[in-house]
């Protein structure tokens, strides 16, 4: 396996050679046998263990466990102990959502804190065909038929062509120990279902079922990026910008199948295809609404535009914690690595960072010191200064400290009071 894995990540994987990679390790035979693997392979690598204390004393050990591990191979190891259930309660989640939410926030914390390139973790071939069965039965489209992508942004999958049989033969060969999870024998949760009592038969109907089923998800693969693509340059053809908005020829849309509208449209939070095709041949001034987005029938076209009444002056969002920031109407990133400052990337000293930092967007008597400029302003003259549509504004939010202070008019102009504008020790970069 060892090779296989080797020509792999040298085939499909080329970038993380020389990088600094987290690898994420529960402890089972999947994760031990990720770490081994690049550990053997000479990559550096970090360890991050997520206790979720659900099973006691055996939550514990795993932990105790992993960190052996970390030390056997002299990296770094990080942990943290969730207090799951109470997570679970307060977010009205169920287990198995509430300890995902968790585990990934904090990967992406250490991501950031100590400056990892890539987050791995050791979701193989069989993950992949019964997450395929999951989505399958409950009825999907070629994204759920794709299946587990090996790539999600810096999150990395690399064992996805490797089977548990794999897996099991390689820890065996090595002579290494892992940790059994009891619950994963149980059959109460449809994965395991899936694991125990469906493909176990499906190997049984075809001795190459395996390779067979890896070819096929191979080809989804390639023909999802096929359509994306055609999907792409049909958009760059038919949606003119006007603005903010995008104007849409009647006269091509009717002439587009069903699917081609759904992938047009689905983007902006529109399912229903019929919805768009009736609306063709409304009256001038009709319009539909997704969540975010409004489509406005206009003599000869559709105008697709953000939604203004969804921009709630009154909300405000908390950053809890110095990480990424890719929940929230804004994603933003946090670095400790030096970076140009500009519009989009601003300068914060340590020792000055008082969280929760706030996004919100702008009200009345906000005001600010904006950089390159004497003096205060107030939001709503600088503004009308900078030349800023109505949609503009609108769509604008501002990051403020825990004071409600305004640090930054995101993605246009920082507080000269509250940031850096040179290189120095002790700061905190935040872009976009």
């Amino acid at each position: 396996m060892l090779q296989k894995l080797e020509k792999h990540l040298e085939k499909n994987f080329p970038f993380l050679k020389g990088k600094k990679l987290l690898l994420t390790v529960s402890g089972g035979i999947d994760s031990v046998v990720l770490a081994h693997a690049f550990f053997s392979l000479k990559f550096d690598i970090g360890i991050a263990h997520c206790n979720f204390q659900l099973r006691g004393l055996e939550s514990d050990l795993d932990e105790q466990f992993v960190e052996k591990i970390a030390k056997e191979f002299n990296c770094q190891f990080h942990s943290v102990q969730f207090l799951t259930k109470d997570y679970c309660k307060q977010n009205k989640v169920n287990i198995q959502i509430g300890a995902r939410e968790l585990r990934y926030d904090w990967f992406q914390k250490l991501y950031t804190e100590y400056e990892y390139d890539y987050i791995l973790t050791a979701h193989h071939l069989n993950d992949v065909m019964e997450t395929f069965f999951i989505n399958l039965s409950r009825g999907t489209g070629l994204d759920g038929l794709a299946s587990i992508p090996p790539i999600n942004n810096n999150i990395v999958r690399p064992l996805l062509i490797v089977s548990r049989k794999d897996i099991e033969s390689y820890a065996s060969a090595f002579n290494i120990k892992w940790r059994e999870d009891q619950s994963n024998a149980e059959t109460k949760y449809i994965r395991n279902k899936i694991r125990h009592n469906i493909t176990p038969e499906l190997y049984k109907l075809h001795p190459n079922f395996e390779e067979n089923f890896l070819n096929t998800v191979l080809k989804i693969h390639e023909n999802k990026n096929f359509i994306k693509q055609k999907i792409t340059a049909l958009q760059r053809e038919i949606f003119t910008p006007e603005g903010d908005d995008f104007v849409i020829d009647k006269k091509i849309l009717k002439n587009l199948s069903d699917f081609e509208i759904y992938e047009l449209f689905k983007p902006y939070g529109f399912s229903a295809t019929q919805e768009i095709t009736k609306l063709i041949d409304t009256q001038t001034g009709k319009q539909i609404h997704s969540d975010t987005h409004t489509l406005l029938n206009n003599r000869d076209s559709l105008i697709l535009s953000l939604n203004t009444e969804t921009n709630n002056t009154d909300e405000i969002y908390k950053i809890e914690h110095m990480q990424d920031i890719h929940h929230l109407p804004i994603s933003l990133n946090f670095s400790f690595a030096s970076k140009e400052i500009s519009k989009d990337c601003i300068a914060l000293n340590m020792e000055n960072i008082t969280f929760p930092l706030m996004i919100r967007k702008w009200k009345e008597g906000d005001y600010f010191y904006p950089t390159g400029m004497r003096g205060k302003k107030k939001i709503s003259k600088y503004f009308k200064d900078e030349k800023f549509s109505l949609r503009d504004k609108e769509s604008t939010w501002l990051l403020c400290n825990s004071q409600q202070q305004i640090i930054w008019v995101i993605g246009h102009r920082a507080d000269r009071m509250l940031t850096s504008n040179v290189e120095k020790e002790n700061l905190v970069y935040i872009s976009l």
